[in-house]
């Protein structure tokens, strides 16, 4: 990016598509000065340097309006530790079909109002991002996830949607009994194959083993709860990618992009 950046004060978004940013230092950085009404990032099918955030997003001076900010389809592997200084907490904060292995700490410190690391081959999950004040929807999708994490003390009732589609999440704990508001968006997940075995009558219980420490209703496979279950966690079909990268692909692609990795 050229240092030339700084004199469109008129931005009000970004999108950075099907490109490599090969260098997008300091000096050329999205700054609350230079670009007072930025509003909106958007970078999909893109490269950068070793996998890292550049520079020119890491300003201290971040755009004081910035609070939309989404990745998808990169080679993004990690996040700074002191990000959380930098960017703004309330965010609505997406990083999709990257490569990160694990939840970047400063994520659950930027305390997102939205936040998805959808497609991104994670295999476990902290528990406090569960636990963060003010977050409404979680995707953890297409992920390598097993199970959520055991020990959540202060879940956040303000979620209001937590979508686990292909994931091989067979089980709740007993934490997920207080969101009750919640909606779990769960196709493809082995805990909807096993609701469907039940419901089908080609089982009776699901295929876990027993514990006292499971969901008290989304556990309990009697039909008299099915209602509850339904209320609760849909197992139809539903978008996997919040970004919507088919519109992109479709307006701005010169060719067939290529086929999503998932894990």
């Amino acid at each position: 990016m050229p240092d030339t950046f700084v004199m469109l004060s008129g931005l009000h978004g970004i999108k950075v598509y099907n490109s490599t940013i090969a260098s997008w230092d300091a000096s050329a950085a999205i700054t609350n000065e230079n670009h007072p009404s930025m509003s909106s990032l958007y970078v999909a099918r893109v490269n950068t340097t070793d996998g890292l955030l550049p520079l020119g997003l890491q300003s201290p001076d971040f755009p004081q309006n910035l609070y939309d900010i989404e990745f998808c389809v990169t080679n993004l592997r990690e996040l700074p530790d002191d990000l959380y200084t930098k960017w703004h907490a309330g965010a609505n904060l997406q990083f999709e079909y990257s490569q990160l292995e694990a939840i970047p700490a400063s994520l659950t410190q930027l305390a997102p109002s939205m936040l998805a690391v959808t497609g991104n081959p994670i295999n476990e999950l902290p528990p406090e991002i569960f636990e963060i004040t003010g977050l409404t929807s979680l995707s953890v999708s297409g992920t390598d996830l097993y199970e959520l994490p055991r020990n959540v003390l202060n879940v956040s009732p303000e979620l209001l949607v937590i979508s686990i589609m292909d994931t091989d999440i067979s089980f709740f704990w007993s934490w997920s009994d207080a969101l009750f508001a919640t909606l779990w968006i769960a196709g493809g997940s082995a805990y909807c194959t096993d609701l469907d075995k039940i419901k089908n009558g080609s089982a009776s219980n699901f295929d876990v083993a027993p514990s006292g420490e499971y969901a008290s209703i989304l556990m309990d496979p009697s039909e008299a709860n099915w209602e509850n279950i339904a209320n609760a966690v849909y197992c139809g079909p539903f978008d996997r990618s919040v970004y919507p990268l088919v519109v992109d692909d479709y307006f701005l692609a010169v060719s067939t992009p290529p086929a999503i990795a998932t894990y």
